[in-house]
């Protein structure tokens, strides 16, 4: 770990995420725990502000890299890694197709073709053709 990275494992515990903080300064793991994953970046900074006796604004306390590890078990990390990994990939796969688009509709838009017929030939609204030649 880095001199400003904190690690923290977040296992469920009840309806709340137990935290466990552990990085440099710390001598031993520091513990807190929050309702929501949203809300560990800011409580682990509040924390660290604290135990180190910082204003949690100070820019030492912002460049803080927190690192959140939720505990989920193997099948279920697994499930997750692999949901995200998909994900992406859809993404990428929208940006291409938008890009493939937005490339199509011009060269058939030189060729006089009306909005509607542009539309018709690539799957989408005459609408969107418009904002795929304005874009």
């Amino acid at each position: 770990m880095e001199v400003n990275e904190s690690r923290v494992t977040a296992e469920r515990s009840g309806g709340w995420w137990a935290l466990k903080v552990e990085g440099p300064g710390l001598r031993r793991p520091a513990h807190t725990q929050v309702r929501r994953l949203d809300q560990v970046e800011e409580t682990v900074r509040d924390l660290l502000a604290l135990r180190f006796d910082l204003d949690a604004d100070s820019p030492l306390a912002t460049a803080w890299r927190i690192t959140v590890v939720p505990v989920l078990g193997d099948e279920l990390a697994t499930e997750v890694a692999r949901t995200r990994e998909l994900r992406r990939e859809a993404d990428r796969l929208r940006d291409d197709a938008v890009s493939r688009s937005r490339q199509a509709a011009r060269r058939l838009h030189e060729q006089g073709l009306p909005h509607r017929d542009i539309g018709l030939l690539l799957g989408v609204s005459h609408q969107a053709v418009g904002k795929l030649l304005a874009g």
